[in-house]
């Protein structure tokens, strides 16, 4: 079941749910529930009440949604989704489009042909700032290699020693 985290509505007597006074109910394991919204095509936009180990525990909302209601729920769930996908294809091909032109840029001395807009200066640093993520990332495990080697020499080095002792 597709599901995300909601908010429960707070006030000062505490949290509160239609039909639930004392807050989420206890689970048959004795944790606590949590509130979570269902984007399953049966229930979408429905709220239940989820234990973390078994899932499922009960409806938090009365009622179901109107058949409108669920309709209008799939199509700007699916919108989303579709959303979503376009948003990381392009930022793909921009990052793709924007590393040859940096990597020529850092190659030539002098100045480039036409002036850099403002998107295009925010496009190379977004893929500068992922290039040190990278970097950053090599250097953790360059240095986890060295550390690793350096023990093993010294591991090396005293069993030599004790050999030669004995």
């Amino acid at each position: 079941m597709e599901n995300t985290e909601s908010s429960i509505s707070s006030s000062s007597s505490g949290t509160r749910i239609e039909g639930y006074e004392g807050g989420p109910p206890l689970c048959h394991c004795s944790r606590v529930t949590k509130v979570t919204k269902s984007w399953t095509d049966d229930n979408p936009g429905r709220r239940f009440f989820r234990c973390p180990i078994h899932g499922f525990y009960s409806w938090a909302d009365v009622e179901k949604a109107c058949v409108w209601q669920k309709l209008s729920l799939i199509e700007a769930r699916e919108q989303i989704r579709r959303q979503q996908l376009e948003i990381r294809q392009l930022k793909d091909k921009i990052s793709e489009q924007f590393r040859p032109s940096i990597q020529s840029r850092e190659g030539s001395d002098s100045n480039p042909s036409r002036p850099i807009s403002v998107e295009d200066k925010s496009l190379e640093i977004s893929v500068l700032e992922v290039d040190i993520l990278n970097a950053s990332e090599r250097e953790k495990m360059l240095k986890q290699v060295l550390i690793l080697s350096w023990g093993g020499f010294i591991a090396v080095t005293a069993i030599i020693v004790a050999t030669l002792k004995d």
